[in-house]
């Protein structure tokens, strides 16, 4: 993405392609030239803009998630398909990365690696990730084939690469004895987690895994950064349990996630369950599902002490086929407005037959009806990380990343608490903040006015969990920062909020350019939203992320009273410039347009020998009461249908403007007013403007509903010839998800607001 420090007008309403969402194109059956050009019109076609291919080989998952990929994976043939797509895409004005893996996690090639090289394994067809060989290796016949044959791409994607849990090799254990000057070897039984922790030998953990972070580091990431940047690319991807406190040390491969998201380019996260979302939407609440942590600023913190701005999160993958723009619109607002502003769904799928219908949903493609409006949500989404990466953010707070007590384990679960809820206490606080580690701590610049700087990162004040355990390092630097007026506390006295907001659960980014200063909004509780958000100027405006419009601030007393929708994001640019902008108004005439709807359907998701098709039905309408449309149509139907009514009003209504609100939608719609397309409505709240002279006294409105495919996909008995194994390991809580949304319909009421 291009970083710009002024907010351009242009730019908002048609922003560059690097802000585009960067879709996974998942290579998982045959493939030929025919069907990339087949494909990419039809990503042209869903508005998408960019990609990169991650390849799924027959032997990646062969057990639990059989594909058919041809050619195969690393064959000449491979890249020359590979090559031909991206300088096709590149030649659509399409951005494209590629991925380095055939599968994932990163690192392997699909198992190539310990194929050629049994050495490199510990006991699997993974690789040891601590041995610079591996990776060399790795690099060799993955990044350097892509780099051979293909010249456009513009970043390289690397997915959860994980070192061995409890690693041990004996290159580490004399790195270790000629660091510390003694042996780990008496330890064994302690670092493969045979023998408890104690306050005496704790600090062999410590040690011995902060060893680990730093090999990992400077045998995986580093040179994988390393040969990107020589070839002229971005290096970005994600690691593993990064959504948990500890997960750095319990899945994730990393021992210190936040050194590691520093060697990215872009560092990301990983939010491709239902992680976030409104909990009263989600019944069962684990880590996977309405987690609602603070975690993606862990890739925002890494960036700024990097320096940069781009933070990337890979979202949607196995959340279910009942996935609605609602809970895309609230999981990305909820990232922009923690930092991150690169977005990477999944899954574009090049095979769409068979069993491979059950593999990573939902799928965005055309045969989907709900897909028909993904060039709306794409470029809602190009707005929303086009505005979340103007200027510098103001961030003045950071928490403490007690990271030296997840490796020692002896106090790992109470300290990882109480680093989430102190977060989660920020959050409430309206506060923006960072999270720091040692390494930043120690290695930061503090100023004479207190200060402690680095990358862009500039902090005032740094939190420290209670019980946290801190290098003699850490502690010398946070007295310094202390003696210069820098303040350090264990509690949460004394933190100031982005800005002052009256009302529940509002969150905050601020954002300064040279002309402006720009407030990202944010509605994360599970209900509709009244805010009064104090302002420090009243000169500027609202931008509409859907429309790519202006509208002037209204404002009483600096005060400005905002009204957001569940997971709705405002954006607020203060600032001197004039720009095209409307006045907002207040329509006070009311009319209740709900009855008289008559029905018929419109298309109808299906599944046949060739996979996903579609039915456009011309069957005659009937009358319909507002609520489920399943009382007419049966609960299986997945696709969209035609709501129309006629209705009057009053003579002197004629030509005015006004807006019409369809309350409760199952789940987005298209609206005609007397045959004009007012628009679509993706999300709450749903309503659309009426431009003056379109009412008149006899009006004819039609509304043209959408729901999901989970309809289909929890009534069909598609998939019952193939066991759950040969379908996903995410198959089944895939369905769970979609009983959420398994509905479709207009709900209303239907309301006519006018002048």
């Amino acid at each position: 993405m291009k970083t710009n420090e002024n907010f351009d007008i242009n730019k908002f309403i048609y922003p560059d392609v690097s802000c585009a969402p960067v879709y996974i194109w998942v290579w998982n059956d045959i493939c030929t030239r025919e069907i990339i050009d087949e494909q990419l019109g039809e990503m042209q076609r869903l508005g998408i803009r960019a990609f990169y291919i991650l390849p799924e080989p027959k032997d990646f998952r062969p057990d639990s998630m059989p594909t058919s990929l041809s050619p195969d994976y690393l064959s000449e043939e491979y890249f020359v398909l590979c090559a031909y797509a991206i300088d096709k895409g590149s030649s659509l004005g399409m951005n494209c990365w590629i991925y380095d893996e055939g599968g994932w996690p990163s690192g392997s090639a699909c198992g190539k690696v310990v194929k050629d090289h049994p050495e490199y394994s510990l006991g699997s067809n993974y690789p040891d990730l601590l041995n610079k060989k591996s990776t060399e290796y790795f690099i060799e016949i993955t990044h350097e084939k892509y780099a051979s044959a293909i010249k456009k791409f513009t970043a390289v994607f690397t997915d959860e690469p994980k070192a061995p849990l409890n690693p041990f090799n004996k290159e580490l254990a004399d790195k270790y004895e000629k660091i510390y000057g003694e042996s780990v070897l008496p330890h064994l039984s302690l670092i493969e987690n045979q023998e408890m922790p104690t306050e005496e030998n704790v600090r062999i953990l410590r040690r011995w895994f902060d060893l680990c972070s730093r090999t990992f580091c400077e045998n995986y990431l580093l040179p994988c950064k390393k040969w990107a940047n020589e070839n002229g690319f971005a290096f970005t991807g994600h690691l593993d349990k990064d959504h948990s406190p500890d997960g750095c040390m319990n899945g994730g491969g990393n021992f210190n996630l936040m050194r590691a998201l520093r060697c990215f380019d872009i560092p990301g996260i990983d939010v491709i369950w239902r992680q976030i979302y409104p909990t009263n939407k989600v019944a069962t609440k684990d880590d996977m599902n309405a987690y609602n942590g603070f975690y993606p600023r862990y890739a925002s913190s890494a960036a700024a002490h990097n320096g940069t701005k781009l933070a990337l999160s890979e979202v949607f993958g196995v959340a279910g086929p009942g996935l609605t723009y609602d809970m895309m619109i609230y999981t990305v607002g909820y990232q922009a407005v923690r930092g991150i502003n690169v977005f990477n769904p999944f899954n574009f799928p090049l095979g769409r037959k068979g069993q491979l219908l059950a593999q990573e949903l939902p799928v965005f493609t055309e045969k989907q009806p709900y897909c028909r409006f993904l060039g709306e949500f794409n470029r809602y989404t190009e707005r929303l990380s086009y505005v979340s990466s103007l200027g510098k953010r103001v961030c003045e707070t950071a928490l403490y990343y007690p990271v030296s007590d997840f490796q020692g384990r002896l106090n790992a679960e109470t300290v990882s608490k109480e680093f989430d809820f102190l977060g989660r206490k920020l959050e409430d606080m309206t506060a923006d903040f960072d999270i720091v580690d040692d390494d930043v701590i120690q290695t930061a610049e503090i100023t004479e006015n207190g200060r402690m700087l680095i990358g862009s990162a500039e902090y005032k004040h740094i939190i420290i969990p209670c019980c946290a355990y801190l290098p003699d390092k850490t502690k010398n630097s946070l007295d310094k920062f202390i003696k210069h007026g820098g303040r350090v506390s264990y509690g949460l006295s004394d933190v100031n909020p982005v800005i002052e907001a009256d009302g529940k659960g509002l969150r905050a980014m601020h954002r300064i350019t040279e002309s402006s200063k720009i407030f990202i909004l944010f509605n994360e509780t599970e209900e509709n939203g009244k805010y009064s958000v104090h302002l420090p100027s009243a000169n500027g405006y609202l931008l509409d992320l859907m429309n790519g419009t202006l509208q002037n601030l209204q404002t009483e007393n600096g005060v400005l009273n905002l009204s957001l929708a569940i997971g709705e994001t405002a954006v607020v640019l203060l600032t001197d410039e004039i720009y095209v902008s409307e006045n907002p108004k207040e329509y006070k005439t009311e009319f209740d347009i709900s009855d008289g709807f008559v029905f018929r359907k419109e298309t109808e998701l299906i599944c046949n020998e060739n996979g996903f098709d579609n039915i456009n039905h011309s069957d005659k309408s009937a009358p319909i009461s507002l609520g489920d449309w399943s009382c007419l149509i049966g609960s299986a139907y997945s696709g969209s249908g035609i709501y129309e009514t006629t209705f009057r009003l009053p003579d002197e209504k004629a030509g005015k403007e006004g807006i019409i609100s369809l309350g409760d939608v199952r789940f987005s719609a298209s609206v005609f007013l007397n045959e004009h397309y007012l628009g679509t409505v993706l999300a709450p709240p749903y309503r659309l403007k009426i431009p003056e002279g379109l009412l008149g006294s006899e009006n004819k409105l039609k509304i043209v509903v959408t729901n999901t495919s989970a309809n289909w996909y929890l009534h069909t008995d598609y998939f019952d010839k193939w066991s759950i194994k040969e379908l996903s390991p995410y198959f089944e809580t895939e369905l769970d998800y979609a009983k959420d949304s398994v509905s479709g319909g207009l709900y209303g009421p239907v309301v006519l607001y006018t002048e």
